[in-house]
């Protein structure tokens, strides 16, 4: 493990770094495990003594590693207390069709910039079986290592991409439930469809203007009567939403 290499881990901590070189990281046993089974291509995994003499099972299960220092770790983990295991990967390229909203659903996030919340969107779309994210271009980085922690693995399990979502959804022959303060209930709703796109906005912002037009279906969770909240948090309400819509689908 050399001093550039060590600097060329550091540099994918940065969106800029991580899409230029189409690579990411992963820290930690549960999301190196997750990693190591899905189908992407990993390049490298880094462990530490410590680690070895800890996890010796997990250990045995890794076909090739490479030893580094606490030091060296340290350097090269984004946590405040580095795990002892980083696995860098490639960062995969999926292609989600507007056609495709015309046999599944398919959630879009409209502007959703906290990382959080957006690994939690994708692990709750993960629980209830839809597998397509289409995410507007400002989004948070899917890759960072905040929403990729955030996801517990199950950004391993769904295809996601970023792309021009006023674009994508004009193209999208099927129903479009927006989330928006002035829809319908969505626990009175009927939804026969099986297949559409679920567009959830940022908590700031909502779904912005220019794509609040494609919306066929807006919907709402209503608030209980006196209560003073303002709004929801966006990964709470994409949950129950999804919760809903996939429990009439069922």
């Amino acid at each position: 493990m050399t001093k550039n290499d060590i600097k060329f881990i550091q540099s994918l901590k940065q969106t800029k770094f991580r899409k230029e070189n189409k690579m990411f990281v992963v820290e930690g046993n549960k999301l190196v495990s997750e990693l190591l089974a899905s189908n992407f291509n990993v390049d490298n995994i880094l462990v530490t003594e410590t680690w070895l003499e800890k996890y010796p099972e997990m250990a045995a299960s890794l076909k090739s590693y490479e030893i580094v220092n606490s030091k060296q770790m340290e350097q090269m983990s984004s946590m405040v207390t580095p795990p002892g295991i980083i696995a860098t990967a490639q960062t995969p390229s999926y292609k989600i069709n507007p056609k495709d909203a015309e046999n599944e659903f398919i959630l879009a996030l409209d502007g959703i910039n906290d990382p959080g919340n957006l690994g939690t969107m994708i692990r709750t779309a993960d629980w209830f079986g839809i597998n397509k994210i289409v995410c507007s271009i400002d989004c948070a980085d899917v890759w960072q290592a905040k929403t990729i922690q955030s996801t517990m693995g199950s950004i391993f399990r769904i295809q996601i991409v970023e792309t021009d979502l006023k674009e994508f959804l004009y193209k999208v022959n099927a129903p479009v439930y927006g989330a928006l303060m002035e829809g319908e209930n969505i626990f009175t709703k009927k939804i026969e469809n099986k297949n559409g796109i679920i567009i959830i906005g940022s908590e700031s912002h909502g779904i912005r203007k220019d794509v609040l037009p494609l919306v066929t279906s807006p919907i709402h969770i209503p608030r209980r009567k006196g209560s003073q909240t303002e709004s929801l948090n966006a990964s709470v309400a994409a949950a129950i939403i999804m919760a809903e819509i996939c429990r009439t689908r069922e």
